[in-house]
């Protein structure tokens, strides 16, 4: 697998952070935005709340520019189509639970056919009461058509492919695909 350079960045960032924290799985609150700024536009967090949801509590600008929709605080599976939610729930349920680092290549459509080549790297972090329920990533697009000035909405964006699914071991082992 081979990761898009702002992602193996953004790992290098999470290894360090996992170095500070003994080898374990770092806390939410550990993560100092100085130290990434330059990435922060394509980073996302979420919080996972079990079985099919995730809600985006930070979604950089970047993202909401090139998706025209805002994600924020929405469960994303309220608008995934049950033959990719399963799928995704497994991937985010591999994320917290292994842990381990998940990366996803897929291809987004719009009603507008805004873009395609989506690629998420996603790793655990714990919240405060120390469970690891978080997730703190990066996102990179490659898109078709250039920029609209309008926001879309959330169901408008639609998961059309999945072409590649791969994890990095943090220390914990990664699922057998």
């Amino acid at each position: 697998m081979s990761l898009p350079t702002s992602h193996k960045q953004f790992l290098s960032y999470y290894r360090q952070l996992m170095s500070d924290a003994g080898g374990d799985i770092p806390y939410r609150s550990k993560l100092r935005p100085s130290d990434i700024k330059p990435l922060l536009p394509w980073v996302t967090m979420a919080e996972r709340q079990g079985t099919r949801h995730l809600i985006p509590t930070i979604v950089g600008s970047a993202i909401d520019d090139v998706l025209q929709a805002s994600f924020t605080g929405v469960n994303l599976f309220d608008f995934m189509p049950k033959e990719v939610a399963d799928r995704f729930d497994a991937f985010y349920t591999n994320i917290t639970d292994i842990p381990c680092c998940g990366h996803m290549v897929r291809t987004l459509a719009g009603e507008n056919g805004l873009m395609r080549g989506y690629h998420s790297t996603q790793l655990p972090l714990r919240s405060a009461s120390g469970q690891i329920d978080r997730l703190v990533g990066i996102v990179s697009v490659s898109k078709e058509q250039p920029l609209l000035t309008e926001f879309g909405k959330p169901q408008d964006i639609q998961t059309v492919d999945i072409t590649a699914e791969d994890y990095i071991d943090l220390g914990f082992g990664v699922p057998k695909l």
